[in-house]
């Protein structure tokens, strides 16, 4: 009988033991969530604001590389699920600021592809007219 009481009280404190680490580790990975927000979308935002200067699509495309090699370099720092804790705001945020940039790529690669094609001004070639002087 003792044994069995002895393997019931043994087999609630390891259950007491394992949800407590489990809620220990949800916390640290919510932790390492917010620290990866922070720092995903201070790098989004920087190289926004970079694209703003880049001059031509070799400038631009160069860049979105380093952004996708240092995006991806930080995901790799943290524990694997961590991004699975951020919570919604935070996810929406970054949805948003990954729109913004790949909306501005494209954007800026169509202006550099189809640069604005500006009409001659046609005033001076209509408004002279050339007669001889023989009528």
């Amino acid at each position: 009988m003792r044994s069995i009481i002895y393997i019931v009280l043994t087999t609630v404190a390891a259950g007491l033991t394992m949800q407590s680490c489990v809620k220990k580790n949800e916390r640290s990975l919510r932790g390492e969530a917010r620290d990866l927000f922070l720092k995903s979308s201070g790098i989004t935002k920087a190289y926004l604001d970079s694209m703003a200067y880049a001059t031509d699509s070799s400038t631009l495309l160069s860049l979105c590389e380093r952004y996708d090699d240092t995006i991806t370099r930080l995901n790799y720092e943290y524990k694997a699920g961590a991004d699975y804790e951020m919570s919604e705001g935070e996810n929406d945020t970054l949805t948003n600021l990954t729109f913004r940039f790949i909306s501005l790529r494209d954007s800026l690669l169509q202006r550099y592809a189809n640069p604005a094609k500006i009409d001659p001004d046609s005033t001076t070639r209509d408004s002279i007219k050339i007669t001889s002087p023989h009528g």
